[in-house]
């Protein structure tokens, strides 16, 4: 045995700087057609000139500050914290990692302790003519070691899948979160809108009922007919039959809101029901250049890594092909006593038991089931390139689409602000020409319905610009600063993990270098 250590020893090392070959494709970016420039619509009679920063991205982290809102600020801030799908993304994410950990662990040799004592009771000659016992012990004790050699990549591109999974992981999370604050931003603004619309309708309903009591009054004393009175009074209950309806929306989204927050479905009326916000357009929308989106968009990102993790499973599936090597050894003592006969003790160097040896396996009969599982994950990584291509299109497509509706809605918003000027001084002509008998109730409900119609336009179409704001920081990947860390759980959430399972240190969030270095490879 003794004399062989130099040839296994050398073996071993040849079999280690093998282990420099990898199988199997190597990941880059997929290449995506990308425009120079997002341009900003020009200003004309029925767009508005939207002022765009070519040169600078948005504030990746604070987007919603442009809106100066507190209430928002406030709500945005609670939903990062307590929201519970954006908890269970946080998870996935320490669930990625502790699944690294067991790939990276396939990387090295598997040492495993065994002992072993029986004791048996035989009749030999040799015990009977010794006159001794015939019970024998035998207790042994050994480190045995497994180690495949990892000649083709086979466990690298593995790790590599894992490593890309776990940045994908990472990235899901802070998709999660900049699609929460988009959802939690247009909800409010969506909670806005109703309560203006609600305000409309009710100064509107007001302003027929006023028309009604005159309409009555008319009537009693002879100077109109009914049709003007059963007129007054269906334009008065259509308007008021709309008023619940609004309600009934304005509660959906309170509630929506709610549960956004991690919260019951009646916390926002609670807390923040009484508070109706006039929400401002931004002054200057940052979109820099679209190129940018490969590294500010977390679900761009994502999809990136995603198609890595199948790049590498590619390898893993090749090196299959080829054959698998391993190394096995045991090293321990082993000691026999015969009845009454002792022997040397366990742990004396007599009773070492030392070997080793290699094993090889190669595929034959099974090679067309490999090259077709082969083929099987080259088409899953094609998808996933595709469906990286198709997503750096649709993000494009998306900060053009938000580009245009801000420009339009705004133009539009001008123009239905001057209507409703004109709206309501008709409206209050119509009023005083038929209460002075100059004009037929016709006139007013016209200008009336009119007035209504416009002003809610006029409601709804600002609300539409604001979203349009708000789609357009999401697209550009607005909320996240684009760097991968590990996200922060809560301390209830992690106080439960670390209760039920042994997590160490894993849950306090601190820096991850691999996460972050990883992050950097893929650009």
């Amino acid at each position: 045995m003794t004399k062989n250590y130099p040839r296994v020893f050398a073996i071993t090392m040849l079999a280690a700087l093998l282990t420099g070959c990898m199988v199997g494709p190597d990941f880059s970016t997929p290449v995506s057609r990308l425009q120079n420039s997002y341009d900003a619509p020009a200003e004309s009679e029925f767009t508005d000139g939207t002022k765009v920063d070519l040169e600078h991205a948005i504030d990746p982290v604070a987007w919603w500050g442009s809106f100066k809102d507190p209430v928002l600020l406030r709500l945005l801030e609670k939903s990062a914290q307590q929201n519970l799908s954006l908890q269970a993304a946080a998870v996935q994410v320490y669930q990625a990692r502790a699944q690294l950990g067991i790939t990276d662990a396939t990387l090295l040799p598997t040492v495993n302790a065994t002992g072993s004592a029986t004791q048996a009771n035989q009749a030999s000659l040799a015990a009977q003519s010794l006159n001794t016992s015939n019970l024998s012990t035998a207790t042994a004790l050994a480190l045995q070691a497994s180690w495949e050699l990892d000649f083709w990549g086979k466990l690298r591109r593995g790790v590599e899948s894992s490593v890309a999974g776990y940045m994908s992981s990472a990235s899901a999370y802070y998709s999660a979160q900049t699609s929460l604050a988009s959802s939690v931003a247009s909800t409010y603004i969506t909670i806005q809108n109703y309560n203006q619309l609600i305000d409309v309708s009710k100064r509107n309903l007001a302003l027929q009922f006023e028309s009604l009591r005159i309409a009555k009054v008319r009537y009693q004393y002879g100077e109109t007919s009914l049709l003007d009175l059963s007129q007054a009074q269906s334009q008065y209950e259509q308007t008021k039959s709309q008023i619940p309806i609004l309600i009934a929306s304005l509660r959906q989204n309170e509630t929506a809101i709610s549960v956004l927050l991690g919260e019951a479905p009646d916390f926002y009326t609670k807390q923040f029901g009484q508070s109706h916000a006039s929400l401002s357009a931004p002054p200057l929308l940052q979109v820099a250049i679209p190129k940018e989106l490969l590294r500010r968009r977390p679900d761009v990102r994502q999809a990136e890594f995603a198609a890595a993790a199948q790049s590498a499973l590619i390898g893993v599936n090749t090196a299959a092909l080829y054959p698998s090597f391993s190394l096995s050894g045991v090293f321990g003592f082993q000691s026999v006593n015969y009845g009454g006969v002792t022997g040397s003790p366990l742990f004396s160097w007599d009773n070492k038991v030392v070997s080793g040896g290699g094993a090889f396996s190669f595929p034959i009969f099974y090679r067309g089931a490999i090259v077709e599982q082969i083929r099987v994950q080259d088409a899953v990584f094609q998808q996933s390139v595709l469906s990286y291509q198709n997503l750096v299109l649709q993000a494009q497509k998306e900060v053009d689409d938000a580009l245009m509706t801000i420009s339009t809605t705004r133009s539009s918003a001008d123009a239905l602000a001057r209507a409703v000027t004109a709206a309501q001084n008709a409206a209050r002509l119509a009023q005083e020409r038929y209460k002075a008998g100059q004009a037929d109730y016709n006139t007013v409900i016209l200008a009336q319905q009119q007035l209504l119609s416009v002003e809610s336009s006029f409601v709804q179409t600002s609300n539409n610009n604001l979203l349009g704001y708000v789609t357009a920081f999401k697209a550009l990947g607005g909320g996240w600063s684009g760097e991968l860390n590990l996200p922060q759980l809560t301390t209830t959430l992690s106080s439960e993990m670390k209760q039920r399972t042994d997590w160490g240190n894993a849950l306090d969030g601190k820096a991850d270098p691999r996460l972050m270095k990883s992050s950097e490879m893929i650009q």
